[in-house]
């Protein structure tokens, strides 16, 4: 009941918050504006139905773990569109400064470890906590970043979602609570979307993928198809590194979503293609680590 009135919520409330804020939006960074100029204008608060949505159906679902990470999660949304809203009304691309944004991640990822404690009794202080926050702060960028396309962090997490809840019971009513709201954003968020996810959204999708992720049966496992949200952010950190060191670009633009659509790939070719490798990992990941195929 929990998942399907998940979707429900989320279908319901997209479109409200689109008619109700739309112009809450961020102008497009100028290095885009030669393909996504287009995209001027779209509200980019969707964050708020998807948090909404998942926290109401949470709390129907009285399902304690479910309440776990929403109260794990929730630092991140609140981080995310605290962002969002600063640009709104700086009328910039750009919010907090890189440095207040990664200290105030590296916090909420704290108290994340704190309270995904009892998934790894057997792993040293020392060892779990720099381990799990860095993992989660990394998770939440790497999420981010691949938020750069209509639909495509949607389409990264989709699948993972569907094998994390076939492969682990614990995580099933969570999994398939995401599942159903990103199922129901893509109404609204594909090419061409009519509203953004946003800073708020990436955060607690990256948040929630990450957490998942730790307390599966197998992490190892449960991150292989999530994997090219990671290749998303090796593309940036390796042009950041090539720029300063060598005076050089390695792509037109990072990260690698954004190369591909300055090289005239259409946008939908891309997050399509991003959508099929993912769900390609997700069943060798199913089949030769879970075994639930």
């Amino acid at each position: 009941m929990a998942v399907l009135f998940s979707f429900v919520c989320c279908a319901v409330l997209t479109p409200l918050v689109i008619r109700f804020a739309p112009g809450a939006s961020s102008p497009v960074k100028e290095e885009l504006v030669p393909v996504q100029k287009e995209k001027e204008g779209t509200c980019a608060l969707g964050s708020a139905a998807l948090f909404l949505s998942y926290s109401l159906a949470a709390l129907i679902s009285e399902d304690r773990l479910c309440l776990s990470l929403l109260a794990v999660c929730a630092p991140f949304f609140l981080i995310g569109i605290a962002d969002d809203i600063l640009k709104w009304r700086k009328s910039s691309s750009d919010g907090f400064k890189s440095l207040t944004k990664l200290c105030l991640q590296l916090v909420a990822a704290g108290f994340a470890a704190f309270m995904l404690r009892g998934s790894f009794p057997s792993l040293s202080d020392w060892i779990y906590y720099p381990a799990v926050i860095l993992f989660i702060a990394v998770t939440v960028n790497a999420m981010n970043i691949s938020d750069g396309l209509d639909g495509l962090a949607a389409k990264l997490s989709l699948p993972g979602l569907v094998l994390i809840a076939a492969a682990s019971v614990q995580l099933r009513q969570s999994s398939l609570i995401m599942t159903a709201i990103l199922a129901a954003w893509l109404i609204y968020n594909s090419c061409r979307a009519s509203i953004f996810m946003g800073d708020g959204g990436s955060h607690f999708l990256g948040a929630f993928t990450a957490c998942s992720v730790l307390m599966s049966k197998n992490t190892a496992g449960a991150l292989i198809p999530f994997a090219l949200i990671y290749v998303e952010l090796l593309s940036s950190l390796i042009q950041i590194i090539s720029i300063r060191l060598f005076h050089r670009k390695v792509f037109l633009i990072a990260p690698l979503h954004h190369d591909l659509e300055r090289r005239g790939i259409r946008e939908e070719k891309i997050t399509d293609t991003f959508f099929s490798v993912s769900v390609f990992l997700s069943l060798i990941s199913a089949i030769l680590v879970f075994e639930v195929i």
